[in-house]
């Protein structure tokens, strides 16, 4: 007698893979992220158990293990494999911000600047493009636009948003100064005797407070202590 043996081959589900996907990539059929040959027509189910399509969409499904099988034809078992998905959130550089400064005034931190609710952990770049701190003195640095950027690892990609920084130059009435007159001296423009280099349009107050027109009269106005006031553009306060 005779014994007629056959032979099945066993199902090939492929070998483990992994994916690593950033939460705004386009949607990945997990076959291609098995490795090896494996046989298609075999099924999937998700980190829970449940019944899953193959094709993973981030920001929607539930990243974790993912099981594909493949049955076998009797004798021979059914055989899996799985896909691990990591899904990379991409952070919050937060939204655009402006402020104006002045030239006289103190340090900002600029990340206290930008809108929204920015992650922290990311570098700044100066208008020119060159490293900056991030804290912006504006008796030395420039205006314009700084860079906030928070680096991503691929396959997501770095974000970043900006701080548009104005600088104002504060008002200037000059220094102090004096002067001696004869009473028989002729009206006297008291702007002339400020020392530097002040600027005009302010407004002058007499010794007792009062309102005053800059033009001493002597023999008539009061002697004594005048003062010139320049106002200051916003942030810069007023100068005496």
């Amino acid at each position: 007698s005779v014994v007629t043996v056959s032979l099945q081959a066993p199902p090939d589900p492929g070998t483990d893979g992994a994916e690593l996907l950033c939460v705004t990539s386009p949607p990945v059929d997990l076959f291609g992220s098995l490795q090896g040959t494996p046989d298609a027509g075999g099924s999937w189910t998700s980190p829970g158990g449940g019944a899953f399509n193959g094709s993973f969409a981030p920001g929607t499904s539930t990243p974790g293990i993912y099981t594909y099988t493949v049955a076998g034809t009797a004798p021979c078992p059914a055989a899996s494999a799985v896909v691990d998905v990591t899904v990379m959130d991409i952070p919050d550089p937060g939204t655009a911000g402006n402020i104006t400064l002045c030239t006289s005034g103190a340090v900002q931190d600029l990340f206290s600047v930008l809108g929204g609710a920015p992650d922290a952990g990311g570098t700044w770049t100066a208008p020119g493009g060159g490293a900056h701190s991030g804290a912006v003195d504006p008796a030395t640095d420039e205006a314009g636009v700084y860079t906030y950027t928070i680096e991503v690892p691929l396959p997501c990609s770095s974000v970043s948003s900006t701080v548009t920084v104005s600088l104002q130059t504060p008002p200037d009435p000059g220094q102090d100064g004096s002067a001696v007159l004869c009473i028989s001296s002729p009206p006297t423009d008291l702007f002339s005797s400020l020392l530097g280099s002040p600027d005009a349009g302010g407004s002058w107050t007499a010794p007792g407070g009062g309102g005053f027109n800059g033009t001493f009269l002597p023999g008539t106005s009061t002697t004594g202590i005048y003062t010139y006031t320049v106002l200051g553009t916003a942030p810069c306060p007023l100068a005496i």
